[in-house]
């Protein structure tokens, strides 16, 4: 079968597919003090300089913006600054476009990157933390797949959002009682401050509905 070519059609992009779920999962099985938020957003960037050294000449490359915490203060993510502010390890959001020319459609992917979540100041039990490296699956997931999708040069356009925080007990650790103020100028009262995904989430699915795509995926 190897000499069919229906079988080597079928066996390339499938590689693609498998690389992309191998990287995914090396990222979730990272230890989370080698996987802080700045270390992952450096691993992305890396991860894209690859594939777009891959691709063929004239395939649409990957773009990568990784903001800081400065300027997730000047546009005023709250919702992931104050994830975030417990940590030592401060959050960023990075931000891949991806754009062939002969897009069909355009597709926002959304993904929770919490690299460690302790819970903050309602601490999780210590039996509920063993996986809690894992609480970041969705950034990783979000990223590979667009960069699959360059690798397979599919004719979609593509907006991916990676929220990067460590859910952290500090000095500056939100606390149940805290107003916040969304990107998007929602204001949100903390209940209970192991909600972190939906408050990362908030920025993350604002700044991708600003981007008018035909359909969010988070």
């Amino acid at each position: 079968a190897a000499r069919r070519g229906e079988v080597t059609a079928a066996v390339e992009p499938a590689q693609v597919v498998a690389d992309a779920v191998l990287a995914a999962r090396d990222w979730v099985n990272t230890p989370p003090a080698d996987l802080t938020p700045p270390a992952f957003a450096d691993a992305i960037a890396a991860a894209v300089k690859s594939t777009n050294k891959g691709l063929a000449k004239g395939a649409a490359r990957v773009k990568a913006e990784v903001l800081d915490e400065e300027r997730l203060a000047e546009l005023g993510c709250g919702g992931l600054l104050a994830v975030g502010g417990g940590s030592a390890a401060p959050p960023r959001l990075v931000e891949l476009s991806y754009s062939p020319k002969d897009a069909v459609a355009h597709v926002a992917l959304v993904g929770k990157g919490i690299t460690f979540d302790s819970g903050g100041l309602w601490i999780k039990p210590a039996a509920s933390m063993a996986t809690m490296k894992e609480d970041m699956a969705g950034a990783a997931a979000v990223v590979q797949a667009t960069l699959a999708a360059a690798r397979l040069g599919l004719p979609i356009r593509i907006s991916a959002y990676a929220a990067l925080a460590e859910n952290m007990v500090g000095e500056a650790a939100m606390r149940p009682g805290d107003v916040l103020t969304t990107y998007g100028e929602t204001t949100v009262e903390v209940g209970n401050t192991d909600a972190e995904g939906r408050l990362v989430l908030a920025d993350d699915l604002d700044r991708a509905v600003e981007a008018a795509p035909d359909v969010v995926v988070d």
